[in-house]
């Protein structure tokens, strides 16, 4: 309802791995995404700031699909040359200066990334970013009845938004259930449709929303890292 507020986004990577389903790597957080819009959208809900909703796509191959919304509309750095391969990107691609913001920059206050398996949400990791502590903690009181309740300051990487921390930007992952997503079902054959667990996904969905109004709505902004 407020052009000038920005936006805030919620994403996960809709591609998979060989061999399996892809299921819980990443068709689960996929699902969680549509869900979360499903639930904003029935409920009438007309935030202050717009909720984006992004899958996407080369997660798998270095992460190029956020690479190229990060190049697109947030900022540039030297590179990508042509037939750069996705792991040379994805370890040089943030260590290549200088950062120039795109005129969008400012316009993004928020991006929440799922990639962690079918496990129900826990809270959020602050990605280092501890002065953002305090507000993700209040956005996700709410849900503190359901589980969903912590502020991790530790940093994680491997995933979609990673390179909008690279650049400054407000980009953090959800804490998950680990369930058997590192032991049994990443990355493997063994990663189908009957590793999911509708319930988790549920209450994942109704967090993941509930994150998203609060953020859109909230008349403060997360700080970001220099």
């Amino acid at each position: 309802t407020d052009p000038k507020a920005g936006y805030v986004m919620a994403g996960a990577h809709f591609d998979s791995w060989v061999a399996g389903d892809g299921a819980t790597d990443n068709a689960a957080g996929s699902a969680v995404v549509m869900e979360a819009a499903r639930i904003i959208r029935t409920l009438g809900i007309r935030p202050k700031r717009t909720i984006r909703f992004v899958l996407w796509t080369g997660e798998e191959q270095g992460l190029l699909g956020s690479l190229a919304y990060v190049d697109k509309y947030l900022a540039s750095r030297p590179g990508p040359t042509a037939g750069e391969d996705g792991n040379a990107l994805y370890y040089g691609w943030p260590n290549r200066y200088p950062i120039t913001p795109r005129p969008g920059f400012d316009e993004l206050k928020a991006y929440f990334n799922m990639d962690n398996g079918s496990g129900k949400l826990r809270g959020l990791y602050a990605e280092g970013n501890v002065a953002a502590v305090p507000l993700l903690t209040q956005w996700l009181a709410p849900f503190a009845s359901m589980g969903a309740g912590k502020v991790v300051a530790a940093p994680t990487s491997g995933t979609d938004h990673v390179y909008m921390q690279s650049v400054g930007a407000p980009g953090f992952q959800f804490i998950q259930d680990p369930l058997d997503y590192s032991s049994r079902t990443h990355h493997s054959s063994a990663d189908t449709f009957d590793h999911l667990k509708a319930e988790d996904l549920r209450q994942a969905s109704v967090v993941m929303a509930g994150v998203l109004v609060a953020s859109a709505n909230s008349d403060k902004t997360l700080p970001r890292f220099p």
